[in-house]
């Protein structure tokens, strides 16, 4: 056996050793979504709330995060094989602890929303009328920097049931 040889071998070997991981990985090309679903679109969600303009903070909330998840391609209503609608149905901003006086020292913010998604082809619901809530809290008494203010409660609360809403609407149903 000569050196050229051993080198092919040797060359063929380390190919196949960075190769193989490759043809291992779970790679695949299909949707994490339901067949024929690539693009959604998403209304303004409806405030039944006091709360002033939470649906504008919410629906931009809940496209921003299909638009970074990038599994669908947020559209205009015409063009989108899916539509997510719903309402924001409940807002509460209670007292959560009190000082040894029973003073309020701690606030929760409480968000509850419904949703249905739309295959808009079809005419028929994907999901229909699920509730999703969040929550966060805040201190009065804290200094702006120490701890969460009450947009940062709403936030947090705003973060969470838009989360759960991404990972309903891009699993396979």
């Amino acid at each position: 056996m000569n050196i050229t040889n051993l080198n092919l071998g040797r060359s063929a070997a380390l190919l196949l050793v960075l190769i193989l991981p490759l043809a291992a990985c779970g790679y695949s090309t299909s949707s994490r979504t339901a067949k024929g679903i690539k693009s959604i679109a998403v209304p303004f969600f409806e405030n039944q709330t006091a709360e002033p303009a939470l649906e504008i903070t919410f629906t931009e909330r809940v496209i921003q995060n299909l638009v970074d998840d990038n599994t669908l391609k947020v559209t205009d209503e015409d063009y989108a094989d899916a539509i997510l609608q719903g309402k924001i149905v409940d807002f509460q901003n209670r007292p959560f602890s009190f000082d040894a006086d029973l003073n309020a020292e701690e606030y929760r913010v409480d968000i509850r929303v419904v949703a249905t998604l739309t295959n808009r082809v079809l005419g028929e619901p994907i999901w229909e009328n699920l509730t999703f809530s969040g929550q966060g809290s805040y201190f009065l008494d804290v200094a702006e920097e120490e701890g969460n203010t009450f947009e940062d409660a709403v936030d947090l609360a705003i973060k969470e049931i838009t989360d759960e809403i991404l990972n309903k609407t891009t699993q396979d149903w």
